[in-house]
Protein backbone atom coordinates (compact mmCIF):
# COMPACT_ATOMS: atom_id res chain seq x y z
CA UNK A 1 0.00 0.00 0.00
CA UNK A 2 1.25 3.42 -1.11
CA UNK A 3 1.26 6.32 0.89
CA UNK A 4 -0.69 9.57 -0.06
CA UNK A 5 0.84 12.84 0.83
CA UNK A 6 -1.41 15.82 1.57
CA UNK A 7 -0.74 19.42 0.88
CA UNK A 8 -1.54 20.22 4.68
CA UNK A 9 1.27 18.04 5.70
CA UNK A 10 3.90 19.20 2.98
CA UNK A 11 2.62 22.91 4.47
CA UNK A 12 3.39 21.79 8.00
CA UNK A 13 6.79 20.84 7.07
CA UNK A 14 7.46 23.97 5.05
CA UNK A 15 6.50 25.36 8.06
CA UNK A 16 9.32 24.02 9.77
CA UNK A 17 11.95 24.67 7.45
CA UNK A 18 10.51 28.18 7.88
CA UNK A 19 11.15 28.14 11.04
CA UNK A 20 14.69 26.74 11.45
CA UNK A 21 15.62 29.55 8.97
CA UNK A 22 14.23 31.61 11.70
CA UNK A 23 16.12 30.00 14.48
CA UNK A 24 19.17 30.07 12.74
CA UNK A 25 19.16 33.72 11.67
CA UNK A 26 18.22 35.01 14.94
CA UNK A 27 20.57 33.11 16.54
CA UNK A 28 23.61 34.63 14.17
CA UNK A 29 21.86 38.46 14.54
CA UNK A 30 21.52 37.91 18.68
CA UNK A 31 25.57 36.28 18.29
CA UNK A 32 26.70 39.62 16.06
CA UNK A 33 24.24 41.97 18.75
CA UNK A 34 26.18 40.98 21.53
CA UNK A 35 29.72 41.35 20.00
CA UNK A 36 28.45 44.23 18.81
CA UNK A 37 27.37 45.51 22.17
CA UNK A 38 30.93 44.22 24.28
CA UNK A 39 32.31 46.03 21.59
CA UNK A 40 31.58 48.82 19.63
CA UNK A 41 32.68 49.76 16.30
CA UNK A 42 33.73 53.24 15.89
CA UNK A 43 35.87 54.91 12.93
CA UNK A 44 36.13 58.05 14.38
CA UNK A 45 39.69 58.14 15.52
CA UNK A 46 41.49 61.34 17.12
CA UNK A 47 43.80 61.69 14.27
CA UNK A 48 41.53 61.76 11.40
CA UNK A 49 38.88 63.98 13.37
CA UNK A 50 41.30 67.06 14.46
CA UNK A 51 42.23 68.18 10.77
CA UNK A 52 38.67 69.06 10.11
CA UNK A 53 37.74 69.90 13.63
CA UNK A 54 41.30 72.71 13.72
CA UNK A 55 39.65 74.03 10.29
CA UNK A 56 36.20 74.32 11.49
CA UNK A 57 37.26 76.03 15.24
CA UNK A 58 40.24 77.82 14.82
CA UNK A 59 39.27 79.78 17.72
CA UNK A 60 39.31 76.68 20.18
CA UNK A 61 42.49 75.37 22.16
CA UNK A 62 44.26 72.36 21.32
CA UNK A 63 42.85 71.10 24.96
CA UNK A 64 39.07 71.90 24.02
CA UNK A 65 39.23 70.50 20.63
CA UNK A 66 40.28 66.81 22.34
CA UNK A 67 37.25 66.95 24.55
CA UNK A 68 34.73 68.06 21.56
CA UNK A 69 35.86 64.67 19.50
CA UNK A 70 36.04 62.76 22.66
CA UNK A 71 32.54 63.23 23.35
CA UNK A 72 31.68 62.77 19.91
CA UNK A 73 33.32 59.55 20.03
CA UNK A 74 31.91 58.76 23.14
CA UNK A 75 28.37 59.92 21.50
CA UNK A 76 29.20 57.34 18.41
CA UNK A 77 29.97 54.74 21.08
CA UNK A 78 26.74 55.25 22.67
CA UNK A 79 24.93 55.06 19.40
CA UNK A 80 26.36 51.63 18.28
CA UNK A 81 25.75 50.22 21.72
CA UNK A 82 21.65 51.18 21.67
CA UNK A 83 21.67 50.11 18.24
CA UNK A 84 22.97 46.49 19.53
CA UNK A 85 20.93 46.29 22.23
CA UNK A 86 17.96 46.46 20.23
CA UNK A 87 19.17 44.60 17.92
CA UNK A 88 19.82 41.60 21.04
CA UNK A 89 16.09 42.09 21.98
CA UNK A 90 14.39 41.72 17.99
CA UNK A 91 16.56 38.63 17.56
CA UNK A 92 15.80 36.95 20.45
CA UNK A 93 12.22 37.83 19.97
CA UNK A 94 13.08 36.07 16.57
CA UNK A 95 14.31 32.82 18.46
CA UNK A 96 11.48 32.93 20.81
CA UNK A 97 8.84 32.77 18.32
CA UNK A 98 10.99 30.33 16.26
CA UNK A 99 11.37 27.55 18.72
CA UNK A 100 7.04 27.44 19.07
CA UNK A 101 6.50 27.48 15.90
CA UNK A 102 8.65 24.75 15.14
CA UNK A 103 7.31 22.69 17.81
CA UNK A 104 3.99 22.60 16.92
CA UNK A 105 4.21 22.58 13.44
CA UNK A 106 6.54 19.55 13.74
CA UNK A 107 3.72 17.67 15.82
CA UNK A 108 0.97 18.47 13.71
CA UNK A 109 3.34 17.31 10.98
CA UNK A 110 3.90 14.04 12.69
CA UNK A 111 0.58 13.26 13.73
CA UNK A 112 -0.28 13.86 10.08
CA UNK A 113 2.21 11.35 9.30
CA UNK A 114 0.73 8.56 11.94
CA UNK A 115 -2.46 9.28 10.65
CA UNK A 116 -1.61 8.55 7.24
CA UNK A 117 -0.21 5.28 7.98
CA UNK A 118 -3.29 3.77 9.14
Amino acid sequence: MQRRVFVREIYFYIVCVIAIIVFIIGIIGLANAIVNYIKPNTYMTKSSMMPGYKEMYEDMSEQELNALIEEEMQSSIANERNFAFKSIISNSIMIIIAIPLFAFHWKKAQELWKLNMQ
